[in-house]
């Protein structure tokens, strides 16, 4: 036991002399860590993260070095174990979209209370106070929503919802900003179905079907699950307006085929860069943000601005 608690004491002194050297000679450890590297949301994030260390490195005559840790779901790997590895790397600040477990908040107290720098991306911990946190906005992406498809709509046009029979908290905050504009009187249903696409296209095929008086004018997806696969929607391109949120960028299919009217889209690059931005201006200029809260703002992406948009993507994954 007194071994294990010399070793861990011997790491730490070590780290933190390493970590200060690095600092004396403008050079910067920072690690990104989202939730799975096959979400293209995180790939996004990452191209925004290198973009800003190589542009900061470049402003500021130092090196910032990025360090991709999400983890491979597929492969078993999780947050906590990368937080572990990024901790054994000696990082200076860590970039985080945390997953709520146990485990997670542990590694990222434990990093915190050794003098790493945390910046929250998306979503946050309350337990762990962060350097800065960015969050999606989730209830004003479901407003953003529920004005795009009011204006595709007559004055008595009415609104099917599709989101999660268990919805996480972001599905509920967009819920409730698209019910703040629909209103009781514009919402047709809410169709609950698993978070998948094979789950999503039946679940909307049984509304349809189950429209017998013609309620349904249109639709708002909670998150583009529908979208995750070839068209298989029940109507044909244009018959029902659409605008959903988007998780993936496979909803281009349904834009070029004419099923989607807008997107609802979170600035997942911008992510990436603001939170590199703020650590370096913390740890290489002793800058704080002004406020450790930031709502990031979401967009609507819709035929005047799609092909801009999808470049972005094209170089967001190259």
């Amino acid at each position: 036991m007194c071994l294990r608690i010399y070793i861990a004491t011997l790491l730490f002194f070590v780290g933190t002399a390493s970590a200060q050297n690095r600092e004396l000679l403008g050079e910067y450890k920072l690690g990104i860590v989202g939730s799975d590297q096959s979400d293209t949301i995180y790939q996004a994030a990452h191209e925004g993260a290198k973009d800003a260390a190589l542009e900061l490195s470049e402003r500021y005559s130092i090196d910032v070095e990025l360090l991709v840790y999400t983890p491979d779901q597929s492969q078993g790997s999780t947050q906590a174990t990368s937080l572990a590895d990024l901790f054994i790397e000696n990082a200076d600040g860590l970039i985080v979209s945390p997953e709520p477990t146990g485990a997670v908040q542990s590694s990222i107290q434990f990093a915190r209370d050794q003098g790493q720098e945390i910046v929250y991306f998306e979503r946050q911990l309350s337990e762990v106070e962060p350097l800065v946190a960015l969050l999606a906005d989730e209830v004003e992406a479901g407003r953003l929503a529920g004005h795009t498809v009011l204006t595709k709509l007559s004055s008595r046009g009415r609104v099917a919802i599709l989101t999660s029979a268990n919805p996480t908290p972001a599905l509920e905050q967009r819920l409730s900003g698209l019910r703040e504009v629909l209103g009781f009187r514009r919402i047709a249903t809410t169709v609950t179905c698993e978070p998948d696409y094979r789950s999503a296209v039946a679940a909307i095929h049984a509304a349809e079907e189950a429209d017998r008086n013609d309620q349904i004018d249109a639709w708002v997806f909670l998150e583009d699950w529908p979208m995750l696969g070839m068209p298989a929607l029940p109507w044909k391109p244009g018959e029902r307006p659409i605008v959903a949120i988007q998780s993936t960028p496979s909803a281009f299919m349904y834009v070029d085929r004419g099923y989607l009217d807008a997107l609802i889209v979170h600035p997942y690059y911008e992510w990436g860069y603001q939170s590199v931005e703020a650590l370096v201006e913390k740890l290489h200029n002793e800058q704080s943000p002004e406020s450790n809260l930031v709502r990031t703002t979401p967009r609507v992406v819709d035929w005047r601005n799609a092909e801009a948009y999808r470049e972005n993507w094209k170089r967001w994954l190259r």
